[in-house]
């Protein structure tokens, strides 16, 4: 028999496991492509046709998806790898050289990778029209088609295609090592560990302690790289922790070395085990706890997304007249107001001047029309910051240190009279982007009298009965209101930069965008969520079927020496707890302290908190099922196996 027929028996013996392993590479490619399609929609991620906080939430979900393509698809490898090194010691026994493994290894690999791509490709082009069609539902959009770029086939290949060639090569630099002895002993040896050592738990705990510190002590919103910076700090240590969980589970039972002898075999297990999950347990916790804790904050967002409308719209609906734009007449408005399914409350007017990168605001017109009671000396100004400060944003807050406006040919300078931070009107787009200064109203006026009148413009600000029934009346006023800019010369460089520019702004379009942006967020993290529980199950299969021979060669020794069937069950359930369920514990307290520690309204700490337990018993409750079924199956099934 040649070597050729031998490999190919050892293959049909087996298929599953290729099958596996060639699914798994698949179902990679596949979610790949599928998140990929949608950030290469052109259409789809342009912020004139999709509420850019959307699209801007694409980011943090697509390196989650690029880095559980990565880590899947390198541990799927290693655990391969790892079965086959019994098989490739075998191979070394009947004469094979370290040449011919690694032939072999490339011509395995490159098929798989070759047939895998085609695979994830054809199904990922499939499965995305469904994708999409999921999140145009979600979010509510209409009007914005389905496509695939050929970028998405370009992105997925060539980020597949240098994943294979490091799994490939880091499978032939470890083929240089191979000795006999070792391959054939290799599913039974311990993962190396050389931070195996009580320094280096001691250092994970320390580094754990300084993370949850920093994070107490330093996180804000205008200091919002902390929460990244402790994050790395804190899984670092876990990871130290995780590292030495074999030497910890050692010491624990030492101490406790009365009851210990009642479970000595459950015991020896479990520091074995411990010993070769390092890898897994970390990985997963790492996976789930960020799965949770950006959950968590999608949660957040829609559920405040009220508060913030609010508080950024103290008036239901308000936009500019400026630089000869939005000038609609009385009769006109008067006719869109009557058709609005809510009455009209209010309408009232700010007059103000549009300066370069600054808004000029005039202190009496302001108290008259707001019912503030400012006053502003004569040459000086007031800063006016529209801001919320608990919203979660970073905000830039540096006052203006002088105010200098031509009058006549003349520089004419004012002074700072003090800073405001309070949301006096709407946050309207074409003022948005500089500075807003009180000023004397007789400063206001002659200032008023020297400027180009297309400079001067008024803020209409209107309030109704019921804000939730305003999407109408907003939806005509803005129609009316890009007729009328239509007419006129563009102010930008086309018409569509001036649709957005100058478009009213509104509590219910912020409510609904900032409700949008939420359940969007909360869709992807849950794709994600499910995609980390799916590869947290197959690692952990990887894991088990790796060592299953061994299980059975090992209880098969113990059932000589009289352990029942109940006994194995027992014994095997307990191991199987573990390495379930202690990643996901370590994740729902991580992801719970970080959850609490946003920088969220004063007071919400303990409801981020409820979401982050509600969303982490979810996850874990999907666990409890999977160990129940997995529990049942492996049992059943080695126990059938040490009865033959």
């Amino acid at each position: 028999m040649t070597f050729n027929q031998i490999a190919f028996k050892i293959f049909k013996a087996n298929l599953r496991r290729y099958l596996l392993f060639f699914l798994c590479n698949s179902f990679s490619i596949m979610v790949f492509f599928t998140y990929t399609t949608i950030y290469t929609n052109k259409k789809f991620m342009n912020p004139s046709n999709i509420n850019y906080s959307i699209t801007n939430n694409m980011v943090a979900p697509g390196v989650m998806v690029m880095l559980f393509s990565a880590f899947f698809i390198f541990y799927a490898q290693n655990s391969f790898i790892k079965f086959r090194k019994k098989e490739f010691g075998l191979f070394m026994v009947l004469g094979m050289t370290n040449k011919d493994i690694q032939r072999m290894m490339i011509i395995e690999n490159g098929l798989i990778a070759i047939f895998s791509l085609l695979t994830g490709l054809v199904s990922g082009t499939i499965f995305s029209k469904l994708f999409y069609m999921l999140i145009i539902k979600i979010i509510d959009v209409n009007g914005v088609p389905f496509s695939i770029a050929i970028q998405s086939y370009i992105y997925t290949t060539v980020f597949f295609t240098v994943i294979y060639l490091l799994v490939i090569m880091k499978g032939l630099i470890e083929s240089f090592r191979y000795e006999i002895i070792n391959l054939l002993k290799s599913t039974r040896k311990q993962d190396n560990n050389f931070l195996n050592s009580p320094i280096w738990s001691v250092i994970g705990i320390i580094l754990i302690v300084i993370a949850c510190l920093d994070m107490r002590i330093n996180n804000s919103v205008e200091n919002s790289s902390v929460s990244l910076r402790s994050l790395a700090v804190c899984f670092l240590g876990i990871y130290l922790l995780i590292s030495n969980m074999a030497w910890l589970f050692s010491k624990v039972t030492n101490y406790f070395h009365y009851k210990s002898y009642k479970n000595i075999l459950f015991i020896a297990n479990m520091k074995h085990t411990l010993g070769q999950s390092k890898k897994i347990l970390f990985i997963i916790t790492l996976f789930v706890s960020m799965t949770i804790f950006m959950s968590t904050i999608a949660v957040i967002i829609i559920s405040d997304s009220k508060r913030l409308s609010t508080a950024y719209n103290p008036y239901d609906i308000a936009y500019a007249q400026i630089f000869g734009k939005n000038k609609i007449t009385v009769p006109q408005l008067d006719n869109i107001l009557k058709n609005s399914k809510t009455n009209l409350t209010s309408l009232k007017t700010i007059d103000f001047i549009s300066k370069p990168y600054i808004t000029v605001l005039s202190d009496k017109n302001l108290n008259a029309n707001l019912g503030t009671q400012l006053k502003v000396e004569k040459g000086c100004f007031i800063s006016l910051f529209q801001i919320v400060k608990d919203d979660g944003y970073e905000h830039e807050t540096t006052a203006v240190s002088s105010l200098v406006i031509p009058i006549k040919g003349t520089d004419n300078t004012y002074k700072p009279g003090g800073e405001i931070t309070k949301v006096l009107f709407n946050k309207i787009p074409i003022l948005s982007n500089g500075h807003y200064v009180i000023i004397n109203d007789n400063d206001f006026q002659n200032i008023r009298t020297n400027s180009n009148q297309d400079d001067v413009g008024k803020i209409k600000l209107m309030n109704f009965n019921d804000w939730y029934k305003t999407k109408e009346v907003l939806d005509e006023l803005k129609s009316n209101l890009e007729t009328s800019n239509r007419k006129n010369k563009t102010y930008f460089d086309n018409i569509n930069d001036d649709i957005k520019w100058f478009k009213p702004a509104s509590r219910i379009a912020d409510y609904l965008d900032d409700k949008q942006s939420g359940s969007y967020s909360l869709f992807l993290c849950s794709f994600v969520g499910i995609l980390f529980f799916i590869s947290s199950v197959v690692m952990l299969h990887f894991k088990l079927l790796t060592e299953y021979d061994n299980e059975k060669v090992k209880y098969k020794k113990l059932y000589k020496i009289g352990i029942t069937d109940k006994e194995v069950a027992k014994l095997i359930s307990k191991e199987l707890k573990v390495l379930f369920f202690v990643p996901y514990i370590l994740s729902i307290f991580v992801s719970a302290f970080y959850s609490y520690h946003l920088p969220v309204k004063q007071g919400g700490q303990m409801v981020t908190l409820m979401y982050s337990f509600i969303i982490s018993l979810i996850y874990f409750c999907f666990q409890i099922v999977f160990y129940l079924v997995y529990n049942k199956v492996y049992v059943k099934r080695l126990i059938k196996d040490l009865e033959k």
